[in-house]
């Protein structure tokens, strides 16, 4: 039965009441039952998460690499980081399986 329907048979008045108990209903399930909410879409999609071709933010690298922002930026620049939306000019984006292997070309990450 749609929505549609099932308000049908109530007074408009009634109708709203109800879709207000509905909803408050559904805010006390939800705050009840959000950690396992959380982990049953977690569990569901966790290779979502932890997908080798996963973006990471400028942030996440240096935090990765362990460098500065200045050495991030040089090597962004330089093209040994490639980020997959250069004309962002801020925001770039970088595929996690790049940053792998470039881990892999340099030997480790560095110790700036």
């Amino acid at each position: 039965m749609s929505k549609e329907k099932f308000f049908a048979l109530f007074s408009k008045e009634q109708g709203e009441l109800l879709q207000k108990d509905i909803e408050k209903l559904v805010i006390i399930y939800l705050a009840k039952h959000r950690e396992r909410l959380v982990a049953d879409y977690i569990k569901r999609n966790f290779s979502k998460f932890m997908a080798e071709d996963r973006l990471l933010t400028s942030e996440e690298v240096m935090r990765i690499l362990k460098i500065s922002r200045q050495t991030f930026g040089r090597r962004v620049k330089s093209g040994a980081l490639k980020p997959v939306n250069p004309e962002a000019k801020r925001h770039y984006r970088f595929k996690k399986s790049d940053i792998d292997n470039y881990i892999e070309r340099k030997g480790g990450v560095s110790n700036d």
